[in-house]
């Protein structure tokens, strides 16, 4: 079974080859150089504090999940100080990095103090419309952005479930990137349905619930106006959904609590077999 890796396939590979625009100089022997250089070293992926790459030119994040996503634009806050580049640098690698084996690690991290999103439109920025203009990260397939004024004051067990949702990002970008007869076999059950609405009107958990249980989901359809009850997830919120599952739950577990609906227990194995086989360390 071939999985895309980050730090060896072509696909992933900077399209100037004798130039690559993420390698830090040789000679360079600035800390922020030296730190760079060290994080490569040791991790196998590259760590950027500015979207302007060596090159000159801007950093492009790279494919989304979805089609739908590719018309976002960002820019970015920088860290101003080289006290905030390690710190920056200690969370991703003491929060994100023993869980992410080599094959899983993105291409890059960017690193910076904030996030700013916009949709490109006839050729303008303009306000995105999903409403979320300053996201914590973005995961893409050249680089994950991080802004990390969103962890400046957080606690441990904060940065603890910070860290799982974006390894959760993660994977779900790799793993819809992927070609196999394990993904295309998670997808099966709930292909005709995704991002479908049920016929009538659902509210709440009890009653909707089933009803998504019955089709293979575990979470709804959900948006910025709220959660839909009434909608059945798109393939992006089942993945996720999924793989928070077989992160977090025993197969024993799963199996108690969804005794009756034994498609998910299926899809739930089959993640779990995904997710290990890509290098998820939990």
């Amino acid at each position: 079974m071939c999985f895309t890796a980050c730090e060896s396939e072509d696909p992933l590979q900077p399209s100037n080859a004798d130039t690559n625009p993420f390698i830090t100089d040789d000679n360079a022997d600035d800390e922020e150089s030296l730190l760079r250089k060290e994080f490569y070293s040791k991790n196998s992926c590259y760590l950027l504090f500015n979207d302007t790459l060596n090159t000159g030119e801007l950093l492009d994040l790279g494919y989304m999940m979805t089609a739908s996503q590719n018309n976002n634009a960002y820019t970015y806050d920088y860290l101003a100080t080289i006290e905030e580049k390690h710190l920056a640098t200690q969370f991703v690698e003491q929060y994100l990095l023993p869980h992410l084996g080599k094959k899983l690690r993105p291409f890059s991290f960017l690193l910076v103090n904030n996030i700013n999103h916009f949709t490109y439109e006839d050729g303008q920025l303009r306000e995105p419309d999903d409403g979320i203009t300053n996201p914590s990260f973005v995961v893409g397939v050249r680089a994950t952005a991080i802004a990390m004024s969103a962890i400046t004051e957080m606690s441990e067990s904060e940065k603890n479930d910070y860290s799982k949702e974006l390894i959760i990002e993660i994977l779900a970008n790799i793993i819809s990137h992927q070609t196999i007869e394990t993904f295309n076999a998670f997808t099966s059950y709930g292909k005709k349905y995704y991002g479908v609405w049920m016929e009538g009107w659902v509210e709440g958990e009890e009653d909707g619930m089933p009803l998504q249980n019955a089709k293979s989901f575990i979470a709804p359809h959900q948006d910025i106006w709220g959660v839909w009850w009434t909608a059945y997830p798109t393939l992006d919120e089942d993945v996720k959904a999924y793989i928070n599952l077989a992160m977090n739950t025993t197969l024993e577990e799963v199996e108690e609590k969804y005794t009756e609906y034994p498609d998910i227990i299926s899809k739930y194995k089959l993640m779990k077999q995904i997710i290990t086989e890509l290098g998820y360390i939990k």
